[in-house]
């Protein structure tokens, strides 16, 4: 129980329903009654918190109802991205292999201190320099897509949305 002062008390007393209000947690599937702490602290809130509250909540409730639909958009959009990146990647790993082949095949040995032999070297690697960073893009944005598809199967569950739509009652009874 939370420690109030004797004018916060009197304020709660004065302002207490019985029984509290419910709502909804997804965790359990039950519809709960807040505990007295939440109730007294949505009492002891002054009228503008509250309002940016339901204003909030009013708009958290938009975004959890649209965002089932928004999900599945981006999920099919992110899906036929990925299919185009493998495709680039592809192409990238034939290019990088193809310079690491060379690299492990041109040794120059005894021939090392020979000007031209060290400036092929050197003009080889600085071509491939872009495609290995465009190899190491495509790799990072991969797993930062299957990620974020990860997170799209996921998406929010009924049981959430149901939730977050439940606060309304205890939000608006004070």
């Amino acid at each position: 129980m939370v420690d109030l002062s004797s004018d916060e008390r009197a304020k709660v007393e004065a302002s207490r329903r019985s029984p509290p209000p419910n709502y909804f947690d997804a965790a359990s599937f039950q519809d709960l009654p807040i505990s007295r702490d939440f109730e007294a602290f949505l009492i002891l809130q002054d009228p503008a918190t509250i309002s940016a509250t339901l204003d909030w909540y009013g708009q958290a409730v938009t975004l959890g109802e649209n965002r089932v639909d928004r999900n599945s958009v981006l999920f099919e959009a992110l899906v036929a991205d990925s299919d185009d990146r493998s495709a680039k990647q592809s192409e990238l790993k034939k290019t990088t292999t193809l310079f690491n082949t060379w690299k492990e095949l041109f040794t120059a040995g005894k021939f090392s201190d020979t000007t031209e032999v060290s400036l092929i070297i050197r003009d080889f690697q600085a071509t491939a320099e872009e495609i290995f960073v465009l190899e190491d893009r495509a790799k990072h944005l991969e797993n930062l897509q299957a990620r974020l598809l990860d997170r799209l199967r996921q998406g929010l569950s009924s049981a959430q949305l149901r939730e977050l739509q439940s606060w309304s009652t205890p939000l608006t009874t004070y």
